[in-house]
């Protein structure tokens, strides 16, 4: 305890009020006692230091008293208590003390006397106002320490979520390929064999990137390639890619597979259902210093369409929620026959001042 009192500069300060109090208690006793200066300063320091030395005793009462849970009756039985043991301890031994220092001088003895009852109030005043400070030091202490835990189990909490909703990404577009492949096995086993070496090759991709809190936009382009690749094995030449993403937007830091889900979407619900041609269309830009990436795909309105779960974009929105703390960060627009999504990515540094 001294150690970390010495560490966070405390006992210090608490010095230099003790010191401040002697310095005090000597110009009073001087000016209102009119006791010599020799004895007015063994006065001060005595009275002083004893003081000071039951404080840290007092310290440790407030400290590993736990306050919070006592009532106010127990409370203040406590400090009466203790208050009335510190004065009998405090005033008892600076009494015999400064007796021997005078040489128990009658003089000085008789003051001494006369004023007890000064001297008693005056240290129950100087009581309340420490074990005051030590009380608000102490809660000052368990707040600071009550927000660490609080933000560790925080940190703890997020991370378990972002995984598990990493985790349901990956089995979402597994088993749609798994359902893809099947069917090539029959239909094309050629193309069946060319989707397995890029789904084995995808699959590598995104465990390689599972523990990673961001990764680059180059990154997840490579990544959306790859799964692109595989269905345009099954779609061939009706199926249309289009990127629109300048180099000066690569290096920069997204969630990983966030977009994924999005483009994964765009298929299902676009090439899937749409007989003629139909295309994803991937955009970069930045828009007063954030990114905006929009994936855009038409679709046919006549076909009843494909009914999801909707759990990839439902988890692509709590991502950027729990990575960002942002609610504003996902816009979808549907017209007749598009339907794009746009996320907007915050610079990195924004991120990082956010997190720390």
């Amino acid at each position: 305890m001294f150690a970390k009192l010495f560490k966070n500069q405390l006992l210090p300060v608490y010095a230099a009020a003790w010191l401040v109090i002697a310095v005090v208690h000597y110009m009073v006793v001087t000016t209102q006692l009119g006791a010599g200066s020799m004895i007015a300063m063994a006065e001060a320091l005595v009275f002083s230091t004893v003081f000071a030395l039951l404080g840290i005793g007092l310290w440790f009462l407030v400290k590993f008293s736990d306050f919070e849970k006592l009532n106010r009756q127990e409370l203040t039985l406590r400090h009466a208590t203790s208050s009335a043991v510190t004065m009998f301890i405090w005033f008892g031994s600076s009494y015999l003390l400064m007796g021997v220092i005078s040489g128990h001088d009658e003089a000085y003895m008789t003051g001494l006397n006369d004023t007890m009852t000064v001297r008693v109030l005056s240290g129950l005043l100087l009581y309340i106002v420490m074990v005051a400070v030590f009380y608000l030091l102490v809660n000052n202490q368990n707040l600071k320490e009550r927000k660490t835990r609080e933000e560790l189990l925080q940190n703890l909490l997020h991370e378990s979520e972002l995984n598990s909703l990493r985790a349901q990404i990956k089995p979402h577009f597994l088993f749609n390929s798994l359902n893809s492949i099947s069917s090539l096995t029959i239909t094309n086993p050629a193309k069946a064999q060319d989707m397995v070496i890029k789904l084995s090759e995808f699959m590598r991709y995104s465990l390689s990137f599972s523990n990673d809190r961001m990764s680059s936009l180059k990154q997840e382009l490579y990544h959306l390639r790859l799964y692109l690749e595989i269905e345009k094995v099954r779609f061939g030449a009706r199926f249309i890619v289009e990127e629109n993403i300048g180099d000066e937007h690569l290096p920069w830091l997204i969630p990983p597979m966030i977009l994924q889900p999005l483009v994964e979407n765009a298929v299902k619900h676009g090439v899937y259902d749409t007989p003629g041609e139909s295309f994803v269309k991937i955009s970069a830009m930045l828009n007063q210093g954030w990114l905006e990436i929009s994936v855009v795909n038409n679709f046919d309105p006549s076909q009843p369409g494909r009914r999801g779960t909707g759990t990839g974009l439902v988890n692509v929105m709590k991502r950027m929620h729990m990575v960002y703390g942002m609610n504003n960060l996902a816009r979808i627009t549907k017209t007749e026959n598009t339907f794009e999504v746009k996320l907007k990515f915050p610079p990195y540094d924004s991120l990082k001042s956010t997190h720390h």
